[in-house]
């Protein structure tokens, strides 16, 4: 097994390697119609071309989406139809955003953690066997009542009081154990709350405002 710090700086340098020989990665985003994906998707198809970024979600996307580049329907829950993505596509980087977010995950907590944790098992699995670069984002919300406020180190207290927070725990958790097991190049960093120009709020915390 690669320590972790080997593992970075070689995935480091494969990185730079990859933008240095122009080979444009093909990347699935999957939540592509939430806050985050619709952002994040045109940012990447400004980057690496509308055909090499496939935005993927359960709604129906508007026609000025659709039109934007390639869409398709994909349900993380099914690890089948995920891995017919992949291989139809030839997926090399996958940004992860389907999520039951705060305030939904309060109101139906089986379904944010069946979505939360066995969707992205899912995906971490489809990194694992095809090799795929995996960015999934955390969440202040990992964090809990008893976390230091002031000066929060990375490595604390992390005892959240939510079925988001909690999946996003365990989620940092299991990814940083595929990368340490078995190679996967793994990415995460916690969001604060955000309120998105682009789209309107999909149950997290501006719900609350």
């Amino acid at each position: 097994m690669i320590p972790l710090q080997q593992f970075r700086a070689l995935a480091r340098v494969s990185f730079a390697r990859r933008l240095s020989t122009n080979v444009r990665p093909r990347v699935l985003v999957t939540g592509s119609l939430g806050q985050l994906g619709s952002t994040m998707v045109n940012t990447l198809r400004a980057k690496f071309g509308q055909e090499n970024v496939v935005a993927s979600d359960i709604k129906k996307p508007t026609l000025e989406q659709r039109s934007t580049g390639p869409y398709v329907y994909a349900d993380v829950l099914n690890y089948r139809a995920l891995e017919q993505i992949v291989v139809d596509y030839g997926i090399d980087w996958v940004v992860h955003f389907s999520a039951i977010l705060s305030a939904a995950g309060e109101r139906n907590p089986s379904l944010g953690l069946n979505v939360n944790i066995n969707g992205f098992q899912n995906v971490l699995e489809l990194a694992k066997n095809h090799k795929l670069r995996l960015l999934s984002p955390s969440t202040m919300g990992a964090f809990g009542p008893t976390t230091p406020k002031d000066m929060t180190p990375d490595l604390t207290i992390m005892r959240p009081n939510t079925i988001y927070g909690i999946s996003k725990v365990h989620m940092e958790l299991l990814g940083e154990y595929y990368c340490e097991k078995f190679g996967v190049d793994f990415r995460s960093l916690r969001y604060p709350g955000i309120i998105s120009a682009d789209s309107p709020p999909g149950g997290g915390t501006t719900d609350y405002a």
